[in-house]
């Protein structure tokens, strides 16, 4: 009696340990946010919780495991409705990926007014980024990367960046126009390989489009350096770089 009370014992016991080791699993998360000890599934949720001000201060994005994003990743900017940051910094812990086929038309990661915000793949000790929009289309804007309304002071860095944008107004990473009065200002774009998605090639790497109505909001004093763009192709006009005056 003591031995069969034992082994249910010992079933019990492993049952709830099975149990508990699940339930980690289920609570495992993709993206860390701190301060705030934020865990989020996607990129998009840890921006959305920024968003809603739950993250304040000098936040970090701490990408640990790889993320499917669905929808596009949006940062407002700081002092946008409950948004309130200094700086936004986001990193990978390994060798991460955040992918996702965004619906046309939309990046996969949207800089909506941000300022001093940087992504930095690092690139170092085990630790890389890439980020791709697989979706293959030809309507304008669809892009991995967009700065849009003003989005000033950011840095994209160390990463790998991946797109399949085949419009000819857009690009894989995408300076765009403006509802505020400055223009996309003061970014930096270094030391990143700018690709195709597989053998889906996006018409240009990088593309400055900009608000033309004033000088003012035109994008300016952004420094494009030191990156490989490679695997872009547009059989009726010019393609890569854009215009960055």
């Amino acid at each position: 009696m003591r031995f069969a009370r034992l082994r249910r014992s010992l079933i019990g016991l492993a049952l709830a340990l099975a149990g508990s080791v699940a339930s980690q699993a289920a609570m495992a998360q993709n993206v860390t946010v701190n301060p705030g000890a934020g865990s989020y599934t996607t990129v998009k949720g840890a921006f959305d919780a920024i968003n809603a001000g739950t993250h304040t201060g000098a936040i970090t994005v701490s990408i640990v495991l790889d993320t499917t994003e669905t929808a596009s990743a949006v940062l407002n900017a700081s002092g946008a409705g409950s948004t309130s940051y200094t700086s936004v910094l986001i990193t990978p812990a390994g060798a991460r990926t955040v992918s996702g086929a965004i619906v046309a038309g939309s990046p996969l990661i949207d800089f909506n007014g941000a300022d001093n915000v940087t992504i930095d793949g690092l690139n170092a000790s085990g630790n890389s980024l890439v980020i791709a929009n697989s979706t293959a289309s030809a309507t304008a804007a669809t892009s991995t990367i967009r700065l849009i309304n003003d989005a000033s002071g950011n840095t994209i860095q160390n990463a790998t960046i991946n797109g399949a944008g085949t419009a000819a107004a857009t690009g894989t990473i995408l300076f765009s126009s403006t509802t505020g009065s400055t223009g996309n200002d003061n970014n930096i774009v270094t030391t990143n390989n700018i690709g195709p998605v597989g053998a889906s090639f996006p018409t240009n790497g990088i593309l400055s489009t900009g608000t033309t109505t004033t000088q003012a909001t035109r994008n300016s004093g952004n420094q494009i350096t030191n990156n490989s763009i490679f695997d872009f192709y547009n059989a009726g006009g010019v393609v890569g770089v854009g215009d960055f005056a």
